[in-house]
């Protein structure tokens, strides 16, 4: 009877416990954490993010921009902050699906040490190249990349970043080479193609969109099967040199694991709703993000299948950053 007692007692404190943690959080300001440079796609997420929850929840919601390693050091701080939800991380999900097959070690493990909360969006990326690369199509910067002596520059986000491994794969498909110039973000990037410092790149809409209406930068193709609605007049890869050839960056939220399963519900139904909201909607459809929105569990899920199918192109293409 005492240990019936003691056990009713215990779930009863488990269930006044869940209670008390969703009706506080949140109670003080919550760092959001992007694991790259300002002017990219996760930030763009982050800040639009930040500020629906700011004004869900009451409490302010601050995007901390910690650039390094291909956002991993921003999922390190994640995984190793305290596990009460107020630090939470948006990011590509590289952090979870390609860093494990690039790196030898990572200071997290990307299953244990991080909670998954929702995929909020996916973002395409398109191929550009600077005005004095004297090509109009995939087809001719084939050719002049196998008639160049010396491999030109291209730039990505950062090493293991979603760009640099659509680069790397769109090298060994077409057998091709350039040679990789690593950035803290498209913030930092962009600007480096528009100078001609370096001479292309897989890049998402919103750093380079004034950059592309104006000539600054010449857009050759589309990342993903399907032409982009933004720009359905150029391309796709697939359609072009490069049958099957699709790729995009699935952007999601992430906290720290072991943070209570109310407050990652709360902030779930936060995600979801942000990026189903009609203005968030159209500012998103403008920058070329499609809104997603998940579940913890269907975003899990989705993890361990782009963590297998990445695992298989990364070994593929040889890629290893350490």
């Amino acid at each position: 009877m005492k240990r019936f007692a003691f056990l009713l007692a215990t779930i009863a404190a488990a269930w006044h416990g869940a209670v008390f943690a969703q009706a506080l959080w949140p109670q003080k300001p919550v760092r959001v954490l992007v694991g790259l440079a300002p002017g990219g796609n996760p930030d763009t997420l982050a800040r639009m993010l930040a500020a629906k929850w700011s004004e869900a929840f009451g409490q302010q919601f601050v995007v901390e921009n910690r650039p390094g390693a291909g956002s991993t050091v921003a999922a390190d701080l994640t995984a190793k902050s305290a596990p009460d939800g107020y630090t939470v991380l948006v990011s590509d999900s590289s952090v979870v699906t390609t860093a494990p097959h690039l790196f030898k070690s990572l200071p997290y493990d990307p299953f244990l040490d991080l909670r998954p909360v929702s995929l909020a969006v996916v973002v395409p990326m398109w191929l550009v190249v600077h005005p004095s690369v004297p090509v109009n199509s995939l087809a001719e910067l084939v050719t002049f990349a196998k008639s160049e002596k010396e491999p030109m520059p291209y730039a990505s986000s950062g090493n293991g970043s979603i760009h640099h491994l659509t680069m790397e794969l769109f090298k060994a498909d077409m057998g091709v080479d350039f040679t990789h110039v690593p950035f803290k973000g498209a913030g930092q990037s962009v600007p480096a193609m528009i100078a001609g410092d370096v001479k292309l790149g897989f890049i998402g809409y919103p750093a380079a969109a004034g950059a592309i209406k104006s000539g600054r930068l010449r857009v050759l193709a589309f990342s993903m099967l399907k032409r982009s609605t933004l720009t359905p007049e150029i391309p796709t890869v697939a359609e072009t040199v490069d049958p099957g050839f699709d790729m995009a960056a699935p952007l999601g939220v992430f906290v720290a694991a072991r943070t209570p399963p109310e407050i990652v519900a709360r902030l779930n139904k936060a995600v979801n709703d942000a990026v189903r909201a009609p203005d968030v909607v159209e500012r998103m459809g403008a920058v070329g993000m499609e809104p997603a929105g998940t579940t913890p569990e269907q975003y899990a899920k989705l993890l361990r299948e782009e963590h297998e199918r990445f695992g298989g192109v990364i070994r593929r293409i040889g890629m290893r950053l350490d």
